[in-house]
């Protein structure tokens, strides 16, 4: 008897455990639902204390805002599913935002301008992911190289200078709308199907999991990690320069200056968003919400008379948060 009772309590507490367990949902299902629950919390709070904040206009103006973090969010994305991390992100913006004036004051049609900022943004990925996968140097390093590199170059080419871009058709994708949504928004959703499509209802997107999840199984499995990695940041890389397409119709202008602000929310959109940092897991939409969710609380700070200064602290705060509800998930 005495040697039965514990072996009997232990089952009941197991019982009860996994009844609970089930009753809340798993891990997983809590983390694919923190950024969605996030933002209508944020939402609801904000619109009590300031009823404005959830109006039509200032809604369509946010997301409109969260444009470029979105690009950025899905270029990330990729770079984290494969357990690395893409510090020039920021900074290849502003290069295809000067490629994109040097080559309007060269007088090429703007379609071909925004092709070369693209193209710009492919060339900055190539390389990372050519060093990250062939070369087999660690992501970090080959991102903080290429981040000065890609900086200075921004900044030789403009000589610091930004050049204003007066083209209707470029400003356009920024200011009208359908439906009473901006369009710049409406093409970021349209982007990221497309990357969903490609990461989950894919070939490619499999092994880029895998090799994410285990590089090492992934090679024993046949499959070519290095190619696959260079593809992961080539698909970044070229987030980056859709980004720089964005930024310029946003604002008028070149920008050659890096602004590291779109990287922290690049990376924080990512962590809120679910994916792991450890690789191998990812979604798609959760990136999209979280940068929704981090232009929300920047706005909503803003409308409530909270100082600027105190957006890069929220934002460094939530990053840390979710990343610790996030450790043990490998």
């Amino acid at each position: 008897m005495t040697t039965q009772t514990p072996t009997r309590n232990r089952g009941r507490a197991d019982e009860t455990a996994y009844a609970v367990r089930r009753a809340l949902g798993s891990e997983e299902t809590w983390m694919k639902l923190a950024a969605p629950v996030a933002l209508v919390v944020l939402a609801i709070v904000l619109g009590s204390i300031n009823p404005r904040f959830l109006s039509w206009p200032s809604i369509t103006s946010m997301l409109a805002d969260a444009t470029i973090p979105i690009i950025l969010a899905l270029g990330a994305t990729f770079a984290v599913t494969l357990a690395g991390i893409d510090l020039s992100l920021a900074a290849t913006v502003a290069l295809g935002s000067v490629t994109l004036a040097t080559a309007y004051q060269a007088g090429l049609p703007l379609i071909v301008c925004c092709g070369i900022a693209l193209l710009t943004g492919l060339a900055v990925g190539t390389i990372n992911g050519s060093f990250i996968g062939w070369v087999r140097i660690p992501d970090f390093i080959v991102t903080l190289g290429s981040l000065s590199i890609v900086m200075g170059l921004s900044l030789i080419i403009s000589q610091g200078k930004p050049v204003q871009i007066p083209e209707r058709a470029l400003t356009a994708v920024s200011t009208m709308n359908v439906g009473g949504i901006r369009i710049n928004f409406l093409i970021a959703i349209g982007i990221a199907i497309v990357l969903h499509v490609v990461l989950f209802h894919t070939r490619f997107g499999t092994h880029l999991l895998a090799v994410g999840d285990n590089p090492d199984a992934a090679k024993a499995m046949g499959l070519k990690v290095p190619r696959i990695k260079l593809a992961g940041y080539m698909i970044c890389g070229a987030m980056g320069g859709i980004g720089a397409i964005m930024l310029t119709s946003y604002i008028g202008s070149s920008q050659p200056a890096t602004n590291t602000d779109y990287l922290l929310k690049a990376i924080a959109a990512v962590v809120l968003g679910g994916v792991s940092l450890f690789g191998g897991r990812a979604t798609i939409y959760g990136p999209v919400i979280g940068a929704i969710l981090l232009t929300f609380l920047q706005s909503g700070l803003t409308l409530l008379g909270v100082s600027a200064f105190y957006s890069p602290l929220m934002i460094g705060i939530v990053v840390i948060a979710a990343a610790t509800l996030m450790r043990g998930r490998k």
